[in-house]
């Protein structure tokens, strides 16, 4: 048996009057995906028919072939089972849903340290008017000692509220409320179904985590320009994966 990933005929005996069947192999192990099996001309990029992709998400996918979505100069549209991948225009409406959401519940949070901060600059204000009226100096550097302390814990706030937001939507429903919305999952690109901890945990540092880098002097900068990078990422990437997607070897996945 081959032990490349993709569809072959299914090694359960058919029942009588059953038509023959395919079976997703995933690479150690046959799967639970089945699909009426195609004409054997018809090869897909793993060796086997292109088959539509039925299981976890039920009948959205029936009906449609890997062949269907096929590649599109080189870059990859399914998973190597036939699944159709989320969009660019998809994957960002989702991220900008998520980041409204956690926006409002972090801001909730931290309220008190944002109090701080406000009256720490409109103190800082106020001195530097009245130094301009006398000709004194303005003390920048107390300016930056009272607001050190609010925004570190304002930062590690929304890092904690985002792992907890992240990590458990994507364990449970595998997809965070933004992409519910628009009908996208997050999955294994190379496996159906729920992605462990480790996977989820992978995904969440490697988009998100590096972010209390951005704390650390001089590496701040440079860390800075990472989201940018990738969230651009998929646009070229021939798996239609960002940076933490191929660090986690997770996909983004339609499903409807």
């Amino acid at each position: 048996m081959t032990t490349q990933p993709g569809w072959h005929p299914d090694p359960v005996p058919p029942q009588p009057g059953q038509p023959a069947q395919l079976r997703y192999w995933d690479g150690t192990r046959w799967t639970e995906h089945t699909s009426p099996a195609q004409d054997p001309a018809a090869t897909g990029p793993y060796g086997a028919a292109p088959a539509p992709y039925q299981g976890q998400y039920g009948a959205a996918y029936a009906g449609t072939s890997a062949a269907a979505y096929g590649y599109d100069g080189g870059k990859s549209t399914t998973t190597p089972d036939g699944v159709p991948l989320a969009g660019w225009w998809q994957r960002v409406g989702a991220y900008l849903i998520d980041a409204l959401i956690l926006g409002i519940v972090a801001g909730v949070l931290t309220v008190p340290w944002l109090r701080d901060i406000y009256h720490a600059y409109r103190d800082w204000f106020d001195d530097a008017i009245n130094s301009a009226d006398t000709g004194g100096a303005v003390d920048t550097g107390q300016l930056q000692r009272d607001i050190a302390g609010p925004l570190a814990i304002v930062a590690l706030i929304n890092l904690a509220v985002g792992l907890a937001y992240h990590v458990g939507f994507l364990m449970w429903k595998q997809a965070t409320p933004g992409k519910l919305a628009l009908g996208l999952r997050v999955r294994l690109r190379e496996q159906p179904g729920p992605m462990p901890l480790g996977t989820v945990l992978v995904r969440w540092a490697s988009q998100f985590g590096v972010g209390i880098l951005g704390l650390v002097p001089y590496i701040g900068t440079v860390v800075g320009l990472y989201p940018l990078l990738d969230v651009l990422w998929p646009l070229w990437d021939d798996k239609r994966q960002a940076i933490h997607d191929k660090l986690a070897k997770t996909n983004v996945v339609r499903t409807r």
